[in-house]
């Protein structure tokens, strides 16, 4: 089964699209996202650029990031597929890589180390959903991975204050790709 036209570029939350942020302004990824963790069994946890829960093999890529009023971080990346994905194995396979950070987890971006973070929740809401939020004191970070047939978007929102709606919210986007690409 060949995956529908489209382009990853246009499956992206677009600027002033409603967010639990708010509208958002799309901004270029910059060099505060995570590129490596220590220790490497939270890579899945922690990675956003080169995260290694996306499927190899995309013919097409895209990622954005997204800025607001407060301090609020977001951003997406989508990859599509010519061959269908097993949603199934992906998210279950994401969970088994996520669940293996035990420790505090450093993440390392080319601004820096950023301040141990821990695994604080993860798990599977919705099909073709998991989610899982990393922590510290001052700063944390929910993550999501929605899977679609021909699709695999992962998502990262970070702010100082908990209570990003990542179960719902990754569950919303992915219905959201799906019917863009149906």
């Amino acid at each position: 089964m060949k995956r529908p036209p489209a382009r990853a570029q246009d499956l992206l939350l677009q600027s002033g699209d409603d967010t639990p942020f708010g509208a958002p302004a799309a901004i270029p990824v910059g060099d505060n996202y995570f590129t490596s963790a220590r220790p490497p069994d939270c890579s899945a946890a922690q990675l956003f650029k080169a995260s290694p829960l996306r499927p190899p093999g995309p013919s097409d890529h895209a990622e954005s990031a997204y800025q607001f009023s407060g301090p609020a971080m977001y951003a997406e990346s989508i990859d599509l597929y010519d061959n269908a994905l097993d949603a199934h194995d992906v998210v279950w396979g994401g969970f088994s890589a996520v669940s293996k950070c035990r420790d505090d987890a450093v993440g390392v971006s080319p601004q820096g180390a950023f301040t141990a973070m821990r695994l604080s929740y993860f798990g599977i809401p919705a099909d073709g959903v998991l989610v899982w939020t990393m922590t510290e004191p001052a700063w944390t970070c929910d993550y999501g991975l929605a899977v679609l047939p021909h699709a695999a978007l992962l998502l990262s929102a970070c702010n100082n204050a908990p209570g990003f709606p990542m179960p719902d919210w990754a569950a919303k986007r992915r219905a959201q790709v799906d019917g863009r690409t149906a």
